[in-house]
């Protein structure tokens, strides 16, 4: 693999202004295009995601790396965004170490968990076309 080529499939909510949001603010410093961002709702994301499925990546967002295909989510998987960002690995170091590791992945699974809520669209609908809004 060359220098220039993506080390890490990062997979997003494509539909999620808080995932875009956050990809519009870490792209801009990937010049090397070491990331490459997927949308768990393409099927050919879903293909490549095997195999995990789509209510699993819609969870939290997961990252693999190409070099040794090691997953990982929610918090631990923004560590990794960070670690191949030359400018973030001082970050990366600091966030993989205590307490940021025991109360890291609490906070990231409190505001995915209310990402539609908090950042005001509906969640998306499931497989059988009901949406969470109408569940009880």
């Amino acid at each position: 693999m060359n220098e220039t080529a993506a080390q890490l499939e990062v997979y997003t909510d494509g539909q999620c202004p808080l995932c875009l949001w956050m990809r519009a603010r870490v792209e801009p410093f990937d010049r090397e295009r070491r990331l490459e961002w997927l949308d768990l709702n393409s099927p050919e994301a879903l293909r490549r995601a095997a195999p995990y499925t789509h209510a699993q990546l819609a969870e939290e967002m997961y990252t693999r790396r190409k070099g040794d295909g090691a997953w990982s989510k929610g918090f631990f998987a923004w560590i990794e965004v960070l670690r191949v960002l030359p400018r973030f690995r001082r970050l990366a170091w600091l966030f993989s170490r205590r307490p940021f590791t025991a109360l890291g992945p609490i906070f990231y699974r409190q505001v995915a968990k209310r990402r539609y809520q908090i950042f005001g669209i509906p969640p998306p609908c499931d497989a059988e076309g009901v949406c969470q809004l109408h569940k009880k």
